[in-house]
This record gives structure tokens, C-alpha cells and sequence, in this order.
């Protein structure tokens, strides 16, 4: 598929856009703070057998223990399952908060040797890492790749060797202001964090993640009645949300319950209809999505894999929408001042922010608080300010 790939990194953090012309198809955020895990191979050493559960709780190294049902383990295994036992096992999905990650003992094509690897080594020890989505993006053939770091750069130019492929245009931006926020992403991202999401016709939904599930509400708003009345109208509202859904599903890598509140189909066959036209659109989604059911008043019941963690998650304090995760803000931040601080080298850049940004920029953004020092001359000034609810950048003449 062609398209354009846009790389924004910094050590600790890693942005990509995949785009068609100007539409946002995904979007990742990768922060060591909340590691992608999916697919990763441990040697976990079991904790604790439940057998109330019919489960064991694996330590692999992360702040909780994974979730082993021990129906993932093979047969023979599960005898053999008891507290301090080493066990190797695969991440089936991602942690979220308050819960470890699911996994299972039961091995699909491992990777060669992977008994051999664990041989010697103490438990909890990672022994293969899971799926990255930069290698699936690049076998896509982008036309156009453009990435700000350049160690990075020189990885995506070695890899495009190592398989003869040169896209049309590898670059390295050089840019006075953020990638994405110069090639007119920023304003999708932020709109990924809002509650409501309008449709072409006037319609909207309305997305609000809460800790147990994810409610969607279709509402027909500014959506003006057509010739064909009421009947028509709510057709035409919940066919333009199921494709908006989907979408919104992918970009926002909303999981687990997510509960939708469709307009109320006139009868049974449009219920069909829009039945079959959802778990048609579900199909083109690269997580695993099941619909459970749909009922007389078009309330929509699904459940999707955990792949990753969702963008509100990481770009927010929890499912608040309007306070932004001082992690996030801190790499923000950075990248804003590196800009400036090239833009406007005669004068020096500071930055003024919350204690928790603060605290950010001393733990998670440390390492990449030192690469931006490197990259504009000047060791960076942060002042903790009460009156800063996030951060501001203060310019002023080098001495």
C-alpha cells in the first residue's frame, strides 16, 4: 500500500504516523514507561498456583505478575506447575492498569534453539521480543519515509539495504518545528484524546473509556431527516458510525468491552443489516474483534484484543480527558524546545512546568533531555512553577 511514514523519536519515546494523502490510517506511541510486550517469549518463574482460578500467577519481570490460565499450559506441563518453578511462556496480551499481562505456555512456532536460550538463565529473563509494527509498516513499501532521529535514519537506510529496497524518499528532517505538528498530524492526534467524533452527514459518536469498558454513542445530532424519514435517517447515521467505529478502534487501540449504543434500527432486517455491515468493517482490523451480539434497541456488545496500549492511556492521566500525562508532556515539551532552541540559536530556551513534568523530565525523559542538550549547545533550565498546569518555553538572550 503506498503512503507515507513519518518516524518521530527520542530515546525513551517513539511516534509513527502511517498516512494515505493526508488521512491518518494508524498511529503508534512507544514509551519504555509502558513497554510493548505483546508477543514477548520470558522465563517466568511461577508465584502463585489458584486453584479456585485454575490459574498461575508467572513473575516475568514487569511490576505484576502475568495471568497463566492453566488450561494454556500443555497437559503434560500442568502437573508439573508449582510455586518457584521456572516456565517459559508468551505474552497473549498487553498489561493494562491494575492487571498483570495474559499468557500462555503454549508455543506456536517458536523461535529456533528457544529451549537452548533459557538453559542457565534465572527466571524472569526475556528470551524473544514480540511483534514491533515498524518492520510490518516497512513491508508495506511506503513511498515516502521521513524520520527525525538519526541513528534511527541510519538503521531504516541499513534495513532497506539489507532487503533491496530504496522507497522514493528516505529522508532526514531537519526541520525547525516538531514533524508531526509541521506535516499536520498533531491536530488528528489531539483529536484522538476528544470525547466526540463527528460524521459526515451531521451524525456523531460519542467515545468515553472508563476502567471496566468503553462506551460509544451514536447520536444523529446536526443529521438532517431525508426524503425517506426516520427509518432512513437512523440507516444512514449507524452505517457512517460503523466505519467511523472501526476506524476510531484502530487509531485510539481501544480493547477489551467496548459497549455501542446505536440509533435504534425501525426492524429486524435493519438490525441485520447493520450487524453484517459491522462485522464486515471488523474484518479489515488487525486485532482480533468479536461481536457478541446486537440487541432490539441496537445496543452493540465487542470485545477486542489488547495489542497495545490505548492512546488515552498514554497521552492522558487514566481515562481523564483533560488532563494530559505528565510522561507525555515531558517528551512534548522536548521536542518544542529542540525546535526552537535550532530555530533561534543567538537565544537560549527554558522551560517552565508542573512538578510532575518536572519529575518526568528527571526519571522517564531523562535520556532524551540529554540528547536534546547535545543537539542545540545547551544544557536545558527546568523551573517547577505551581502556576504551570503543563509546561511553557521561555526564550531569552544567551549570555
Amino acid at each position: 500500500m503506498a503512503g507515507r511514514l513519518l518516524i518521530s523519536a527520542l530515546p525513551g519515546e517513539r511516534r509513527i504516523a502511517w498516512l494515505a494523502g493526508d488521512e491518518l490510517l494508524d498511529f503508534y506511541v512507544e514509551r519504555e514507561d509502558r513497554p510493548q510486550i505483546l508477543g514477548n517469549i520470558y522465563l517466568g518463574r511461577v508465584s502463585q498456583i489458584d486453584r479456585a482460578l485454575y490459574a498461575a500467577f508467572v513473575e516475568i519481570g514487569l511490576e505484576r505478575p502475568g495471568f497463566l490460565p492453566l488450561g494454556e499450559a500443555p497437559k503434560r506441563e500442568v502437573g508439573r506447575l508449582s510455586e518457584g518453578n521456572a516456565v517459559i511462556v508468551k505474552v497473549l496480551r498487553q498489561p493494562a492498569d491494575g492487571k498483570g499481562p495474559a499468557l500462555t505456555a503454549r508455543l506456536r512456532n517458536p523461535p529456533a534453539d528457544l529451549e537452548g536460550s533459557a538453559l542457565g538463565r534465572n527466571p524472569p529473563a526475556l528470551l524473544s521480543r514480540g511483534s514491533d509494527p515498524l518492520p510490518r509498516l516497512l513491508a508495506q513499501r511506503p513511498d515516502t519515509i521521513l524520520v527525525d532521529d538519526q541513528a534511527l535514519f541510519a538503521e531504516l537506510r541499513a534495513r532497506s539495504e539489507s532487503i533491496n529496497w530504496e522507497p522514493a524518499s528516505l529522508n532526514l528532517y531537519r526541520g525547525t518545528e516538531p514533524l508531526l505538528r509541521r506535516e499536520g498530524v498533531e491536530d488528528e492526534i489531539s483529536n484522538l484524546l476528544a470525547v466526540e467524533v463527528p460524521l459526515p452527514s451531521g451524525g456523531r459518536l460519542l467515545i468515553e473509556p472508563v476502567r471496566t469498558l468503553t462506551a460509544i454513542d451514536v447520536d444523529s445530532a446536526q443529521h438532517g431527516a431525508g426524503r425517506g424519514g426516520r427509518a432512513v435517517t437512523i440507516e444512514e447515521v449507524n452505517t457512517e458510525a460503523v466505519d467511523a467505529i472501526v476506524r476510531q478502534l484502530r487509531l485510539r487501540a481501544l480493547s477489551g468491552l467496548i459497549v455501542v449504543d446505536f440509533l435504534t434500527p425501525e426492524d429486524g432486517a435493519a438490525r441485520k443489516r447493520l450487524l453484517s455491515s459491522l462485522r464486515r468493517a471488523l474484518k479489515q482490523d488487525e486485532e482480533s474483534t468479536r461481536v457478541i451480539g446486537l440487541s432490539p434497541s441496537g445496543l452493540a456488545e465487542l470485545t477486542r484484543r489488547r495489542g497495545r496500549p490505548p492512546i488515552h492511556e498514554l497521552m492522558n492521566e487514566g481515562t481523564c480527558f483533560t488532563r494530559r500525562n505528565p510522561i507525555a508532556l515531558a517528551f512534548e515539551a522536548l521536542r518544542s524546545l529542540r525546535c526552537e532552541g535550532l530555530k533561534v540559536p543567538a537565544k537560549r530556551a527554558r522551560l517552565r512546568t508542573s512538578a510532575k513534568v518536572a519529575a518526568a523530565m528527571a526519571g522517564v525523559a531523562a535520556e532524551a533531555k540529554r540528547m536534546v542538550e547535545s543537539q542545540i549547545g545547551y544544557p536545558i533550565r527546568v523551573d517547577e512553577d505551581a502556576t504551570v498546569a503543563e509546561y511553557d518555553i521561555v526564550t531569552e538572550a544567551a549570555r
